[in-house]
């Protein structure tokens, strides 16, 4: 297993970063969004190091919005066009597995098409964008792993796209991609989360201060795209978030306790418009 004991920007493949190679069991953005969202019983379970049999799900028709992560910042080689009309028959189920084996997207032809088309309209949102949504995604690199320590704890994070002065984020959604609905799931994913994290690792590691945005695109026709970041207050919240997930996980470590939920009674508090609800039924 490869090893990274020195603070750094890496070129690493994904499977690596995945198996966590720094010295010790590390936190990344992923990991702290479940302790801040779940419980530590949750993060511990979904640590490759601390739970080995900890299975990563792959669905047997290719994900579009995976497959559209991977052509942006890896290019075609990302993906592997299987030539078949669906994945019931033999051979489509071992090419399609030898593909996942390459480290490869497989994808059957409806799915290529409707990827290419998507992504054809990606760029062009982008350079159209008023806002510097052209240099997205352009001069600088894909994929760049920053491993960090602080507070006694080794810190990992995958960035998208990183060029100078700049984290570059794409996601996409089958929802809406509309910054009005798409802000509101934010703090619920714990995209505030990876926002704070990532600046905080690159700041660690290069002394210097980045914009983060994200890109987000809708996988269904017309593929519409926005540029989203986070505001003042909104980065206030990741930062206090990402601080509670380092001195939680450290202290977890430290005791190897990893709760669930509080060990003490929870006490329901009724919500206001629950009581106004009810009142205007009393009284009708």
């Amino acid at each position: 297993m490869t090893i990274i004991d020195q603070p750094g920007i890496y070129t690493i493949d994904k499977a690596t970063y995945l198996a966590d190679p720094c010295p010790t069991p590390s936190l990344s953005s992923g990991i702290a969004g479940v302790l801040c969202l779940q419980s530590p019983a949750h993060a511990r379970q979904q640590h490759p190091r601390l739970n080995p049999a900890v299975v990563n799900e792959v669905s047997d028709a290719a994900d579009l919005g995976t497959a559209a992560h991977a052509f942006l910042l890896e290019g075609s080689s990302a993906v592997e066009v299987i030539d078949a009309k669906d994945w019931r028959t033999n051979a489509a189920k071992a090419a399609r597995d030898a593909a996942r084996a390459a480290g490869r997207i497989p994808m059957l032809p409806p799915a290529w098409e409707t990827l290419r088309a998507m992504l054809a309209t990606t760029r062009e949102q982008l350079d159209k964008h008023r806002d510097g949504g052209a240099l997205m995604f352009r001069a600088g690199q894909p994929e760049q792993t920053v491993i960090w320590h602080e507070q006694g704890v080794w810190c990992k994070a995958r960035l998208d796209w990183l060029r100078p002065g700049a984290i570059d984020d794409y996601k996409t959604t089958g929802v809406s991609a509309n910054p009005e609905q798409w802000t509101r799931r934010i703090f619920d994913n714990g995209s505030d989360i990876q926002c704070a994290w990532y600046l905080r690792g690159l700041k660690a590691v290069t002394g210097l201060d980045a914009e983060f945005r994200f890109a987000v695109q809708e996988t269904f026709p017309p593929y519409c795209l926005s540029v989203i970041g986070l505001g003042p207050d909104a980065m206030v919240l990741g930062e206090k978030r990402v601080l509670y997930a380092l001195e939680k996980w450290r202290e977890c470590l430290d005791r190897n306790d990893w709760i669930g939920y509080p060990r003490r009674t929870a006490y329901a508090s009724l919500p206001p418009w629950i009581e106004s609800a009810w009142l205007e039924k009393e009284l009708s």
